[in-house]
C-alpha cells in the first residue's frame, strides 16, 4: 500500500485531516533517532503529533495530525499500524528496491520508444540507471516460455548473473519472462592484459562460448524453456531500443529455422534474416520454380542429413562422422536426394538452391 492511500484510510478512520510532511535534516535529527532501532513511534511538536513513516538521505517523512483532535487510543492505534508499515516502507526504500524501480523506468522508456518507432533515441537524463552504463556493453536477451513457467524473482536472477559474470551487470525486465542483460565488455571478453595473442579468439567466438555457459547455468537453475540471444558490444546510450528489437528478431528467427536450438546468434542467422524478409508471393514463385519437395523436407532423416551436411561445409567425411553413419550410407542418401529433386548438393550451385528451399519451406510452413 502506498503512503497516500494509507493516509486517506487513516484519515477516514480518525475523522481529522492528516498530512504527509518531509522534515529537514536538522528536525529529523532533533526529533527522531532514525539512525538506529530506537525510533520513537510518535513525537509532539507545536500542537501536532508526528508519526514517522520512513527516512531517506537523512530526511524523515512523517504523518502529521492535530494533537488536540486525537484521543490517546487513536494515537496508540496509529502508532501500532504505522510501526508495521514502517518496516515495509524501509524495505521498499532499500538500495535493491531502488535499483529495481530504476531499471523498470528504463524498461518503460524502451517500450515507449519501440512503440513509437524511435529506435536510436538517447536515454533521457531522468533515467538514473544510465549513470552505470559505459560505452562498451554486451547486450543479451533472455526469454523463458512454457506451459508451467517458474517463479524467477528479480534479485535471485540478478545474483546468479553477478556470480556468473564475476562483476556487476544491469538486469532490465522487459516483459514478465523477458530480460535484457547489459554487461561490461571486459566481464565477457576479459581485459586486454589477460589475452594471449597467439590464442586470441574473435569476439563472436568469445560471445558464443560465454552465452552457452550462461544458458546452461540458467536452465539448470529453473524449470522452463529458455532462449538466449547476444550481440557484439554496443554503446547503450543511444542504441538500446534498436538492440532490443534486433535481439527479439534473432530469437524469433532462431525458433523458426532451428527449432531444437536455444542459443541464437545473429551472425549465424544472416541468411535466415534475408529469407524471412522476402514477401510471401516471391517465396511462392521461387518454390514453384525449384519444384515442390515438401514431402522430402518433412522426412526427419533427410532434413537432418542436409542440415548437418551444410553445417559442415558440405564435407562428406565429416558429416558421416558427425552423424555416426558409414560414408557410403551418406552417399546413398545424397544420391537419393539428387534422384528425387534433380539437385546434387555436392555441387555448390545446387547446394545453395537446396539450402534456400529448406529455409523458405520452414518460414512458409510456420506462417
Amino acid at each position: 500500500m502506498d503512503m497516500e492511500t494509507l493516509r486517506q484510510k487513516l484519515q477516514q478512520i480518525v475523522g481529522i485531516p492528516l498530512t504527509i510532511k518531509e522534515l529537514s535534516k536538522q528536525d529529523s535529527s532533533s526529533f527522531f533517532n532514525y539512525k538506529n532501532s530506537t525510533l520513537m513511534d510518535s513525537v509532539v511538536n507545536e500542537g501536532e503529533v508526528w508519526f514517522p513513516l520512513y527516512s531517506r538521505e537523512g530526511r524523515m517523512s512523517v504523518l502529521a495530525g492535530e494533537l488536540n483532535a486525537l484521543s490517546l487510543e487513536e494515537v496508540q492505534f496509529m502508532e501500532l499500524i504505522l510501526s508495521n508499515v514502517r518496516v515495509q516502507m524501509q524495505q521498499s526504500l532499500s538500495p535493491q528496491a531502488e535499483e529495481e524501480r530504476e531499471v523498470r523506468n528504463l524498461s518503460s522508456w524502451i517500450h515507449s520508444e519501440l512503440e513509437s518507432g524511435r529506435l536510436e533515441s538517447y536515454i533521457p537524463d531522468n533515467i538514473l540507471i544510465k549513470k552505470r552504463m559505459v560505452t562498451e556493453m554486451v547486450p543479451l536477451l533472455l526469454v523463458c516460455e512454457g506451459l508451467h513457467l517458474p517463479d524467477i524473482p528479480y534479485f535471485q536472477l540478478k545474483r546468479l548473473l553477478v556470480s556468473y559474470f564475476d562483476g556487476d551487470v544491469i538486469l532490465i525486465p522487459l516483459k514478465e519472462y523477458e530480460w535484457l542483460i547489459l554487461a561490461h565488455k571486459d566481464l565477457v571478453s576479459g581485459s586486454t592484459d589477460e589475452k594471449d595473442e597467439e590464442l586470441e579468439e574473435t569476439e563472436e567466438e568469445i560471445l558464443s562460448a560465454f552465452t552457452l555457459g550462461l544458458y546452461e547455468l540458467v536452465a539448470s537453475e529453473w524449470v522452463g524453456v529458455f532462449h538466449l540471444s547476444v550481440a557484439p558490444s554496443i554503446d547503450p546510450m543511444n542504441t538500446l531500443p534498436v538492440t532490443v528489437a534486433m535481439l527479439r528478431e534473432t530469437i524469433v528467427l532462431g525458433k523458426t529455422f532451428h527449432i531444437t536450438e536455444h542459443i541464437h546468434l545473429p551472425w549465424h542467422l544472416v541468411l535466415e534474416r534475408l529469407v524471412s524478409s522476402i514477401p510471401d508471393n516471391q517465396r511462392g514463385r521461387f518454390l514453384e520454380q525449384v519444384g515442390d519437395h515438401s514431402a522430402l523436407f518433412t522426412d526427419t532423416e533427410t532434413l537432418s542429413t542436409l542440415e548437418t551436411f551444410f553445417q559442415l561445409d558440405c564435407n562428406v567425411s565429416e558429416t558421416a562422422k558427425r552423424m555416426y553413419i558409414h560414408r557410403n550410407t551418406l552417399l546413398y542418401r545424397l544420391d537419393k536426394i539428387r534422384n528425387e529433386t534433380g539437385l546434387d548438393v555436392r555441387s555448390f550451385g545446387d547446394a545453395v538452391l537446396v539450402k534456400l528451399t529448406i529455409l523458405l519451406y520452414k518460414v512458409t510452413k510456420r506462417k
